[in-house]
């Protein structure tokens, strides 16, 4: 399943409630659904929707293959089809041979999921299985470079030949060992012989953390953390970096280990070759209601219905009139109004105004309206959304019964708590402050700016472990959202890391220590220590610690003062991004940052030296805005949408495509792991892949190579290993400091006396049931009157 980026806001402001009709809406009534919204989507189409906000479209018009439902006892959850007809039936065995690189007696890797016969566009138009591999090929379209492409390659479900198909034809920084095998090159040498007159690009912050000057031949003392041109070819990058002044700079290894490092550390561009034909890609449609998936490596049970709750299913020929090109550059416009919209499930989108108004509205072409599995359900019969950013506009519409829900914030939470109508709810993510220490751009931001500010401290790692250690996580909470906690992790406690055994990842001894580990807790804790269990120490975590971070403060002002990237009379300027200007959440955490930030570097070098300004304007992109530098920090952002997945939410930490600071390239930050008491060198991005079953080479202390590969399995000690990498990637995310915990995800919404929820409770991870268990007290001609009865106003205190 995608992750999907997070905004805390968004999040509070939806709450999906739940309950049983007893009868389904007549023709001659209503039942509308009144939400608000403080940002709206941009982009819905399930190619490209990027933010929670954009899925609040495309879940109602785009439904997966399978879904979650309420067991039988209404106390948990199972799977079940939902736009396919059954479970997938493994039919490997049809695909033996070369072509699929199928042996005989594998399983698990060509998969025929049957479709339901019912399957409409709301216009009519019926949907077949051919639909579904056209769609796919859109979703693939090199050309097109579609942000949820990947969900066909880079999670559990690995669709074969499909990676190498979006590819062809795309430029990447690639380094010498990957060219060597593209190349089939027995060795170094015979290699540089045939490709050595290729432009040579080198990461300078991660193989030296300092520049060569060519022209001068002398190190700058400063280094940029990106993958740049050197100006030599990759053969003269290579005799520098194992023999000339790059090798005398690497005192850390003998000359063996110098051509080692240098497989992994120089790069050149590579562009695979075009000519793969979509034939090759393992997506079939055997029949209008069959279709396969041959997959590139085994998947089965939990995980591959849980890959298939998404959907890439696109109505293709409004989808082509939506497509242009021009000049070379792709563009399509499909999920981004009324017209390039199309549905298949129970809702249609009918009304969009941007930022002021949309709606869904019932489709009578919809799978369920006719299917005795959803009788009595899906009451509501349009979902209405209004654009609504003043928290006092919104308030007074619920309180006038204009609205269903309003979300509680730091300001509302002690008047409307308590009340009968309030029902709270914990999410899956965590939210964070976010930063890009991109030093390129944050040079070029600070000369924008003006003389004397400063922006390039942020690249150094101890300014930002300062910013981490001195901010009070619990009174950052008390302004913004009480009912938040602190967050010391990268992952919540709603993430679970074995859905067949209902292993919550925090819960498991590999997370715990990767915690005590990051917080400097591991040696203090046992018997006669300052903890006598992991968990004490877990459970004194603060994240506050003023002294350390004022230490902290001073040693990155020391380092950028020495290493020029900062003068004595400068100003640290940094530019804090919100979606806009009129949230509490917003405004009390951004006047939180600046009071508390200003305080904690008072009696340090950089008193009077921190200062913040803050661009409001961000709306749905703010993602983009920190990616691309045109703001420094975010606070309150996170993922969401992989609760059963944290292997595939890795990717959202470690991949350029989804990274908030795509400036650590983690194809060259190498991490050690130990397994099965065997320590292996790889770099972080081959080790995310290992856990998306993917197969890497590995190092081991002597220098022999493995090849490595953490699936799916139901193997208890498979699994446990599986855990275990993902325990060390979350700790070396964590220790780069540039997606720093802040808290967890928690809200309370008051809920309007029109709708009415099935539960009182929670159930995981149903939460409340969404629209389709929500039913109603009253239709909406009588919900006008009763709420005229009470003069206009509500009470729900």
């Amino acid at each position: 399943m995608k992750r999907t980026l997070s905004l805390v806001l968004a999040l509070s402001m939806l709450l999906c409630g739940v309950a049983f009709a007893e009868d389904a809406a007549t023709p001659e009534e209503s039942y509308t659904y009144n939400l608000a919204l403080s940002e709206f989507p941009t982009n819905w189409s399930p190619h490209n929707q990027q933010t929670a906000t954009d899925s609040e479209v495309t879940k109602f018009i785009a439904p997966g293959l399978y879904t979650f439902d309420y067991n039988d006892t209404m106390d948990g959850y199972v799977m079940e089809p939902y736009a396919a007809a059954d479970f997938p039936v493994d039919v490997t065995a049809d695909y033996v041979g070369e072509e699929w690189g199928i042996e005989e007696g594998e399983t698990a890797r060509a998969w025929k999921i049957p479709l339901r016969d019912d399957l409409m566009w709301d216009d009519g138009t019926p949907i077949t299985a051919q639909d579904f591999v056209d769609s796919a090929e859109l979703l693939l379209n090199p050309d097109a470079q579609n942000y949820r492409a990947d969900t066909m390659y880079l999670t559990n479900l690995v669709v074969t030949n499909a990676e190498d198909y979006a590819k062809q034809g795309v430029e990447s920084d690639t380094t010498l060992r990957a060219y060597m095998e593209i190349a089939g090159a027995a060795d170094v040498d015979s290699f540089l012989a045939e490709y050595g007159e290729l432009d040579g690009y080198i990461n300078w912050s991660d193989s030296f953390g300092d520049t060569y000057d060519f022209e001068t031949e002398a190190w700058t003392g400063a280094a940029e953390d990106a993958i740049v041109d050197t100006g030599l070819t990759l053969a003269e990058l290579y005799t520098f970096y194992t023999e000339g002044a790059g090798g005398e700079y690497i005192t850390w290894a003998d000359d063996a280990g110098k051509r080692e490092y240098a497989l992994d550390e120089l790069y050149a561009k590579y562009t695979p070759e075009g000519g793969i034909s979509f034939d090759s890609v393992g997506i079939k449609a055997p029949s209008d209601t069959e279709l396969v998936l041959i997959l590139e490596k085994p998947l089965e049970g939990f995980y591959l219905w849980y890959s298939l709750t998404d959907s890439w299913l696109v109505k293709t020929d409004l989808y082509n009139e939506c497509t242009t090109m021009e000049d070379g550059v792709y563009n399509n416009t499909y999920g981004t109004s009324v017209e390039t919209t199309a549905s298949y499930g129970p809702y249609s989108l009918t009304t969009f105004q941007s930022d002021r108004e949309y709606a869904l509205t019932k489709n009578p072409y919809w799978f369920g309206n006719d299917d005795p599995a959803y009788e009595g359900q899906y009451q509501t019969t349009t979902i209405h959304y209004d654009y609504v950013q003043e928290v006092s506009t919104h308030l007074e519409m619920f309180l006038n019964g204009q609205l269903d829900s309003f979300g509680l914030d730091v300001d509302h939470i002690d008047e409307y708590g308590t009340s009968d109508y309030t029902y709270y709810s914990e999410g899956d993510s965590v939210f964070a402050m976010a930063f890009n220490p991109d030093f390129e751009a944050l040079e070029a931001n600070q000369a924008a700016a003006g003389e004397n500010i400063n922006k390039t401290i942020l690249t150094v790692k101890d300014f930002r472990m300062a910013m981490s250690l001195a901010m009070n996580r619990a009174e950052f909470c008390l302004a913004t959202d009480p009912l938040n906690q602190p967050a010391f992790a990268l992952y919540g406690s709603q993430i679970v890391a074995d859905p067949d055994n209902g292993i919550f990842y925090r819960n498991t001894d590999v997370a715990k220590n990767v915690v005590v580990n990051f917080w400097g807790l591991a040696d203090e804790i046992g018997a006669d220590k300052l903890y006598p269990t992991v968990d004490d120490a877990i459970d004194s975590i603060t994240g506050y610690n003023l002294e350390m971070a004022k230490t902290y403060f001073d040693s990155a002002y020391d380092y950028a003062i020495e290493n020029g990237l900062m003068d004595e009379d400068d100003v640290v300027q940094i530019t804090v991004g919100t979606p806009n200007a009129t949230a509490a959440f917003y405004n009390n955490g951004y006047d939180f940052i600046v009071n508390n930030y200003t305080e904690a570097v008072k009696g340090t070098k950089l008193e009077g030296k921190l200062t913040f300004t803050r661009d409001s304007t961000l709306g749905n992109g703010f993602a983009d805005a920190l990616r691309n530098n045109n703001v420094d920090m975010l606070f309150g952002v996170g993922w969401t949408g992989s609760t059963f997945d944290p292997y595939n939410l890795m990717t959202a930490y470690t991949t350029s495509n989804y990274q908030y600071d795509p400036s650590w390239d983690t194809s060259t930050a190498m991490l050690d792991i130990t397994i099965d008491d065997v320590t292996y060198t790889a770099s972080v991005l081959d080790w995310t892949n290992a856990i998306s079953g993917l197969e890497i080479t590995a190092t081991t202390a002597d220098g022999e190579e493995a090849t490595l590969s953490f699936p799916y399995s139901t193997d208890a000690h498979e699994a446990e290993l599986r855990i275990t990498v993902l325990g060390e990637l979350e700790n070396a995310v964590l220790q780069n400091y540039d997606f720093i915990p802040l808290m967890n995800d928690s809200n309370a919404t008051v809920v309007g006396m029109q709708v009415q929820y099935y539960t009182d409770e929670e159930v995981f991870p149903m939460g409340y049931g969404g629209v389709q268990y929500l039913t109603y007290n009253y239709s909406d001609a009588e919900w006008d009157a009763y709420v005229a009865e009470q003069g206009g106003t509500l009470n729900y205190r």
